[in-house]
């Protein structure tokens, strides 16, 4: 089996699969075309699939066809691909530029469902080798309401059960030809929380006739920072993020009620848990120093994203037997950012990793999010290499 050959000889078809999706982005929970193209790309390879999960999402199936023993079920591995894309102009002069308005690829989803359709394509023409499944998540709305969560829930993980998810992403920083593993702690939870600082509104000229809930409201937002700085140990970062703050009518009125809301970034539950009882106890505390009332409210977004040690093992080892050793590199710091991979990664055993997208003479790195994103599609080839050895030696490992 030479996986590189396969790669070489369908490669500028999944490179044109990418341009077609790149030139024709939608956004979150709209990716109706989209899903549409994935499906017709999956039936031309003869792939078993199943849309219109969880929205747009699609889950499709490889199924093993190599020896086993009867008394022993298949293993299955799981590997995600998120489909959606940004509300951002695209400002590259590329042939393939996005052809509506406002909206663009600007987070490499385009390139990640491309790879997963190489992948898939692939490992069907090799099923009569595969010790066990393999199944394919295209996952929608994965920027605004984490359709993961959605696609667990709708049973993407069951019938038949899987042991095992994988998942990339492209990294504009990290060059083309690359790829980046990352043991244990990778992304950071996020959760969400608004603190209304309720006061008694007077004259501007008497304020010892009210209770200024802009002033309690600004000792708060300081005060808040102090979980950071001595509540959390330096070596366990955390993140406490104001965003907004509304308080007031009248520039001569002391306020009754200030409003403002945030976002708290930890890379583990208990820390996280811990991080919202304080901020709860020192904003009440710090409130009613003033004579004020704190009303704290959260919303718990994505878990933190934790990879599984010996999974990331599994798919370095693979990596090695293809590539050079100068071209696997390792994450030396988790970021404080999520992604909604980590509600696999709660879920069953996985592993999230990088592929460089940079290119050689491009010397400064382009950034996510941006409309300027144009990543080196040989990042793609990467891809799938690391997608189909991992799958095979993950399969392999467990007959």
């Amino acid at each position: 089996m030479d996986v590189r050959k396969q790669i070489n000889e369908i490669f500028q078809e999944i490179i044109d699969i990418r341009r077609k999706l790149h030139a024709n982005p939608e956004l979150s929970e709209k990716e109706i075309q989209t899903s549409k193209t994935i499906s017709e790309y999956l039936k031309q390879y003869g792939i078993e699939h199943e849309t219109e999960i969880a929205g747009y999402g699609i889950v499709a199936i490889v199924k093993g066809k190599g020896n086993r023993l009867t008394d022993q079920k298949y293993f299955t591995i799981g590997i995600r691909a998120d489909m959606d894309a940004l509300p951002i102009e695209e400002k590259t002069a590329v042939s393939f530029q996005s052809r509506t308005a406002g909206i663009m690829h600007a987070c490499g989803h385009d390139i990640h469902m491309a790879v997963l359709l190489g992948t898939a394509r692939i490992l069907k023409e090799l099923e009569k080798e595969l010790s066990g499944n393999v199944k394919f998540f295209f996952e929608p709305a994965e920027e605004t309401i984490g359709g993961a969560k959605q696609m667990i829930e709708a049973g993407c993980l069951t019938e038949p059960e899987v042991d095992a998810v994988i998942g990339l992403h492209i990294a504009p920083e990290l060059e083309e030809g690359k790829v980046q593993f990352r043991k244990g702690k990778m992304n950071a939870s996020s959760t969400e929380f608004e603190i209304k600082i309720q006061g008694e509104a007077c004259h501007g000229a008497h304020p010892e006739k009210g209770i200024d809930s802009i002033v309690a409201a600004s000792s708060v937002i300081g005060a808040l920072q102090s979980i950071i700085a001595r509540n959390l140990s330096p070596t366990n970062p955390g993140v406490i993020t104001i965003g907004q703050i509304h308080g007031g009518n009248k520039n001569n009125v002391i306020a009754k009620e200030t409003v403002f809301s945030g976002i708290i970034r930890a890379l583990d539950n208990p820390t996280r848990d811990f991080m919202k009882e304080r901020v709860k106890t020192v904003s009440e505390s710090t409130a009613e120093a003033f004579g004020a009332k704190a009303e704290v409210t959260f919303t718990d977004s994505y878990p933190a994203l934790v990879n599984d040690e010996e999974i990331v093992s599994i798919l370095e080892a693979a990596a090695l037997k293809a590539m050079d050793r100068q071209d696997i590199c390792y994450l030396q710091e988790p970021s404080l950012g999520a992604d909604d991979f980590s509600y696999f990664s709660e879920a069953v055993k996985s592993a999230y990793f990088n592929i460089g997208c940079l290119k050689k003479d491009e010397p400064i790195p382009q950034k996510l999010h941006s409309g300027w994103l144009n990543p080196s599609e040989e990042c793609v080839r990467t891809g799938m290499l690391v997608e189909v050895l991992g799958v095979m030696e993950l399969l392999r490992q467990r007959i």
